[in-house]
């Protein structure tokens, strides 16, 4: 990959758009209050598995491909729990009867968000079999059992979260070092530029049709300004989310920190792109039949995601060897 597209990796793009439009469009939200993953059928069509290696099931392709499904991922609010059972298959490549059951759907994954004394927080797939656990400095799968589990509420309605305590989890496996970690940002910010992109295609569509004193609002400054704002973070972030991705497969030394930058500008970029929807759509906006919210809250939960804002500009900070503000 040369920071743009081949016809192979075109071709990928294309085809993980057509699958997901089709079978998980964004008015989807508006109908059910949960989301449905369907494992099996994005494992029989492999998109669970792009970047495992052959010899445990999966396509053999790389970090760049999985990154193209996790944009178009991004640009529908796609199943979290895709997202969540990819990154488990890199983790438990060490256990290939764990592995193989991941790759071709049969187990889900939740991820554990939070682990406090004898409390745990878990989102994902309601009906999984294991949890999975990333850090920068380790991926960790444990068995996990529901019995007792209680249901909250999640910001994305969309999204099934749920407590319990400590002994819902057994640990299975882990794995040492970072790579499960970064290849997580970079599929975060994948899913985050495509709500980016598709923020700014819904108000561009929406500026060219609606009319106030004879003119489509386009054609005003107050409109067309923001909407040139929004192509510049999608812009800024594609390229370099392109550039991480690369160097990640590449095996970069400043892998970590394109990473972290990745991460950074597709975070922005979701985050204030969704809301300019919202704001620049008007009254239609704010309500709840339109899909501009369900961007919106999207952008919101993948941002707390492995890791804040935060702690991605610290890590930057540390790799360049600046000082951290007090």
């Amino acid at each position: 990959m040369f920071l743009a597209l081949d016809p192979d990796e075109q071709a990928i793009s294309d085809a993980a758009a057509d699958f997901l439009v089709n079978e998980f469009p964004l008015e989807r939200l508006h109908k059910v209050p949960r989301d449905i993953s369907k494992l099996e059928a994005f494992a029989e069509l492999g998109w669970l598995g792009l970047a495992a290696p052959e010899s445990a099931g999966g396509s053999g392709l790389t970090i760049v491909e999985e990154m193209l499904f996790f944009i178009q991922n991004g640009r529908v609010a796609g199943p979290l729990e895709i997202l969540i059972q990819v990154l488990a298959i890199a983790a438990a490549q060490s256990a290939p009867a764990v592995s193989e059951s991941l790759i071709c759907g049969k187990a889900g994954v939740a991820l554990l968000v939070e682990q406090a004394a004898d409390r745990i927080r878990l989102i994902g797939n309601a009906d999984a079999r294991y949890a999975l656990a990333v850090s920068p400095r380790c991926a960790s799968l444990f068995e996990l059992n529901l019995a007792n589990c209680q249901s909250v509420m999640c910001l994305d309605s969309s999204v099934a979260m749920y407590t319990g305590d400590g002994t819902m989890i057994r640990p299975v496996l882990e794995q040492a070092g970072g790579a499960v970690w970064q290849q997580a940002q970079i599929d975060v910010s994948a899913m985050q530029l495509g709500l980016a992109e598709r923020a700014l295609e819904m108000i561009v569509g929406y500026a060219k049709q609606r009319q106030t004193f004879g003119r489509a609002i386009g054609a005003y400054q107050a409109v067309r300004h923001p909407c040139a704002d929004m192509a510049v973070r999608v812009e800024t972030a594609r390229s370099q989310l392109f550039y991480a991705a690369t160097a990640f497969k590449e095996g970069h030394e400043d892998a970590v920190m394109q990473t972290d930058g990745a991460r950074l500008l597709a975070d922005r970029a979701a985050k204030l792109n969704t809301d300019t929807n919202i704001q620049l759509h008007g009254g239609i906006g704010v309500t709840d039949e339109h899909s501009a919210h369900l961007l919106l809250k999207r952008a919101n939960l993948l941002g707390r995601l492995f890791g804040t804002s935060r702690q991605h500009m610290a890590s930057l900070l540390d790799v360049a060897g600046m000082p951290r503000e007090a």
